[in-house]
């Protein structure tokens, strides 16, 4: 979900177009930029720092990480044009700055330039069989880059809390033994170092990074 995916086949003045509608929004780590259920705004364009994509489960109650978007890569478009609510709740993990156009803005900016429509399609299709992957990861008890999504998100929000691989194991909506045998994958790797109970991420970045394997 690159914005240059997204840009590629706009004219120089589609380009400015979508630039001059834009709004610039500063978020602190933890900050809520959209909530579950809320009816669409428009697109969010990540600038720098790094968004968490959660959604809470209608049955268990239960709060799982879906994803996390980082610079260059945008949000909010499925609900925007499926005219839904959001499916999910969006947080900011560490301060971010967010390139915002409203909803309005991205419809009127369609009935100009035709090709935006076609280059979001390319890019809803590209979503659909990243998420089909998933849902097969899934179903194999892969979950190595969820566990690895989670820890982010857990320590990026509660620093100080020692997490147990059964609170983890919630999280990811697995079993605790699956997430023991990721978690050495993990550390394996030089991702994490284990120290009993305590967790220590070694490389962040290239936790968040395991997403783009999936």
């Amino acid at each position: 979900m690159n914005t240059k995916e997204l840009w590629s086949d706009l004219t120089p003045e589609m380009h400015w177009y979508f630039e001059s509608q834009s709004q610039s929004l500063q978020f602190k780590r933890g900050d809520h930029i959209y909530s579950q259920g809320e009816s669409p705004k428009g697109m969010y364009f990540v600038k720098s720092g790094l968004v968490g994509l959660t959604i809470l489960s209608s049955t268990s109650g239960k709060e799982h990480l879906l994803r996390f978007f980082r610079e260059g890569q945008f949000f909010g478009h499925r609900a925007l044009f499926s005219d839904e609510g959001y499916h999910g709740n969006t947080i900011a993990l560490e301060p971010t700055a967010i390139r915002f156009i409203p909803k309005a803005s991205v419809l009127a900016g369609i009935e100009k330039d035709q090709s935006l429509l076609k280059n979001v399609v390319y890019v809803l299709a590209k979503e659909l069989r990243r998420c089909e992957t998933q849902h097969v990861m899934i179903l194999e008890n892969e979950i190595k880059v969820r566990v690895a999504q989670s820890l982010v998100y857990l320590k990026d929000l509660h620093p100080q809390h020692n997490w147990t691989r059964q609170e983890i194991a919630n999280f990811c909506a697995s079993t605790v033994s699956t997430v023991i045998k990721a978690l050495a994958e993990l550390e394996t790797e030089g991702f994490i170092l284990q120290e009993g109970r305590s967790i220590q991420i070694l490389n962040r970045d290239g936790l968040i990074a395991l997403q783009d394997q999936a």
